[in-house]
């Protein structure tokens, strides 16, 4: 018989143990890492458009719930810049920044929520079909609400397929390779850490499934459709987007299409 137990400590709250001895970086004083990832300076940036309530094709919130399903079968036609910049701003867009008080470190409020407003995390896309965007691997800037181009990848669809579960699901991730936009969501896990200590990665983890779940919403209010991926090869994953799998890893996937009429 299996001994799960052996894990299952990992999704409990330690916060009250007596045996508490660790001190986190935020109480020792230390600063707090950056909000988002510096990039280099000569990165093309894309500002992407206003996000207003009249761009939402479904503005009923108990209509998006009942609706929202995971869907893998989209049509060939592209995202707009504008469905794209919904999306973005409905996972990790920041609304307001709130100074820095008793050495908490700045903190962003967004439309998802996030232990100590630490937002561990960045967003990647993998972008195959976006109407004005060249394909590629692009980094979402959520302070100036814009994406950096950082790099083409050779047969992308290829390279997120392999990424899904190697050669082993080769037709099963088609829809994945073939998709307009993937979002891969990395962790910088420091950014938690620097709080939280020991405790701050299954607060992470949490934190990425309110994320993921408001990608899922603005779908529905969108009319287009997404399918989160847990299950996915690490490594490959994390070399797609040149991550050191370390101090930044991907978390989470999900694939968004245009749905078939």
């Amino acid at each position: 018989m299996n001994n799960f137990s052996d894990n299952r400590d990992f999704m409990k709250s330690g916060f009250d143990l007596p045996e508490r001895e660790f001190v986190s970086d935020q109480e020792k004083g230390i600063a707090p890492p950056p909000i988002e990832k510096d990039i280099d300076d000569f990165i093309d940036i894309i500002e992407l458009p206003k996000v207003e309530e009249t761009d939402l094709k479904n503005k009923n919130l108990f209509s998006c719930l009942c609706a929202r399903r995971s869907r893998r079968k989209y049509t060939d036609n592209a995202i707009s810049l504008m469905e794209l910049s919904v999306l973005l701003w409905a996972t990790q867009g920041v609304q307001k920044i709130i100074p820095a008080y008793k050495k908490t470190g700045h903190i962003s409020l967004r439309p998802v929520p996030s232990a100590g407003g630490r937002q561990c995390f960045e967003t990647y896309l993998a972008i195959n079909n976006v109407a004005g965007l060249k394909a590629g691997i692009y980094l979402y800037r959520p302070l100036k609400h814009e994406v950096a181009f950082l790099y083409m990848v050779e047969d992308l669809p290829a390279k997120l397929i392999y990424a899904y579960g190697g050669e082993d699901y080769q037709a099963e991730a088609r829809w994945l390779g073939h998709a307009p936009v993937v979002f891969l969501w990395s962790c910088v896990p420091y950014r938690g850490e620097w709080r939280y200590h020991m405790e701050a990665h299954r607060l992470m983890l949490l934190d990425i499934g309110h994320v993921c779940q408001n990608l899922y919403l603005a779908c529905e209010a969108l009319g287009l459709g997404t399918c989160a991926i847990a299950a996915y090869v690490q490594k490959a994953t994390d070399e797609l987007l040149h991550l050191d799998g370390e101090n930044e890893y991907v978390v989470y996937i999900s694939g968004v299409g245009r749905l078939p009429e």
